[in-house]
């Protein structure tokens, strides 16, 4: 009889234990996921906080029903999409990258893009325009020193000429 109380009595004892173990690891987790929902909502009271920054009413409002879905077993999709019922898609944190959506992702980039592109051609035309110039600045000169020698030619065979007719 005693060896059978001592095995309850232990047995009573380790289920005790363990759910003192278990019971803050699934506190933790529903801690975790209630966290990572509440910054991917944003308030609704006009203030633009996200849900997990925000301490007015309405973001508390909405922690309760976060936590009442997490008891309900809800997934993380889910109650998002339960929010998305009850206020629109401007609940979202981030829109989701589908329709007219998808411009809030590529158009950064694509300005970013579109403005380097600019940039190197305008630096492109202005290097190749300042090179042009440099050119024909050393064509000019060449041809006016060709000019001044051929030029100089005839003025040396001109007063040749005349210093013959005269000596």
């Amino acid at each position: 009889m005693k060896h059978r109380k001592r095995i309850t009595n232990t047995a009573l004892i380790l289920l005790f234990l363990i759910n003192l173990a278990v019971v803050p690891i699934n506190s933790a987790e529903v801690s975790t996921i209630q966290k990572e929902i509440e910054e991917m909502l944003v308030c609704q009271d006009d203030c633009g906080m996200l849900v997990s920054a925000c301490d007015n009413s309405t973001a508390s409002y909405m922690r309760g029903i976060i936590n009442d879905q997490i008891a309900q077993g809800k997934s993380k999709d889910e109650i998002l999409q339960f929010f998305v019922s009850i206020y629109g898609e401007q609940v979202l944190a981030a829109p989701k990258p589908r329709g007219f959506n998808l411009t809030a992702y590529v158009t950064p980039f694509l300005a970013v893009f579109v403005g380097a592109l600019i940039i190197y051609f305008a630096i492109e035309k202005w290097v190749l325009h300042n090179r042009l110039s440099n050119i024909d600045s050393l064509v000019a000169d060449k041809l006016k020193t060709n000019n001044e020698q051929v030029h100089k030619k005839e003025y040396e065979e001109k007063l040749e000429q005349e210093l013959k007719k005269y000596w």
